[in-house]
């Protein structure tokens, strides 16, 4: 094997070992049930969160219905806010199989934490929003432990602030699961048959599908475990190009400046 020959198998072998890596971090994250924090879930939710906030105010606006129970639970609350909440418990929960039933009141669960938080930084003031800073920094504790350390605060406080019952919250996902469905096309409705009864469940759209597939496939080899070249780096004709010499290695920039 010669030099050059030696050189391209290092190369192959970077691109091999960041691929794993990649992988390996989508699969543990996904595995946590914390699908919106990968790489294809963050993109998703930036590239949809939008249209759903504003599918979100147009309800708010034209929902004339006395009996709208997700309207009357949401109000004041930041179309923003409850998109990306939404939609990070979805991504969340769809990459497993789960019931529409059971994803609406995790979502709804997402949205009534948010306004029990709302409405106790109301009441505390700076005090709460040091809380909060001290107990973002600790990114590891999941939703279900900052949701309770929340309740534990506002219980101490002596503040009333009423819990919703999970037919409150589950008419709060169903209503902003179904803005979802029908302004972004990322997850549809499936109806299978589970015990004798047909049940929905809420899963990802076949187009959701392709397109996660042919996002990570790309994405898998933009990242290689850069190891030191065996033989003099290729020269750099220009700002690209130079350094590794293989088709494996996409092509590097002369320099590399972090945003």
């Amino acid at each position: 094997m010669t030099t050059l020959e030696k050189q391209v198998a290092l190369e192959y072998r970077m691109v091999q070992s960041g691929v794993e890596r990649y992988n390996k971090q989508k699969d543990d994250l996904i595995t946590k049930g914390l699908s919106a924090k990968t790489v294809h879930g963050r993109t998703i939710i930036s590239g949809v969160v939008q249209a759903v906030s504003d599918s979100i105010t147009d309800y708010m606006q034209t929902e004339t219905s006395n009996r709208a129970i997700a309207k009357k639970l949401i109000v004041g609350m930041n179309p923003d806010t409850l998109a990306f909440l939404a939609l990070i418990t979805i991504i969340d929960t769809v990459a497993s199989y789960h019931t529409l039933i059971k994803v609406s009141r995790l979502v709804g669960t997402q949205i009534e934490t948010q306004k029990r938080l709302e409405l106790w930084l109301q009441e505390e003031g700076n005090v709460a929003k040091n809380m909060i800073k001290a107990a973002n920094k600790k990114s590891d504790k999941g939703f279900d432990h900052k949701r309770h350390g929340l309740n534990h605060k506002i219980k101490s406080d002596g503040l009333d602030i009423p819990f919703w019952t999970n037919e409150q919250r589950i008419h709060v996902g169903l209503k902003l699961i179904d803005l979802v469905i029908k302004n972004t096309g990322v997850v549809k409705l499936e109806n299978r048959r589970f015990k004798r009864r047909q049940v929905n469940y809420l899963v990802p759209t076949a187009t959701t599908l392709d397109w996660i597939r042919s996002f990570n496939e790309k994405h898998e080899c933009a990242l290689p475990r850069f190891s030191p070249c065996v033989i003099e780096p290729k020269d750099w004709e220009g700002f690209y190009g130079g350094g590794y010499y293989s088709e494996h290695i996409y092509r590097l920039p002369l320099v590399r400046v972090h945003r």
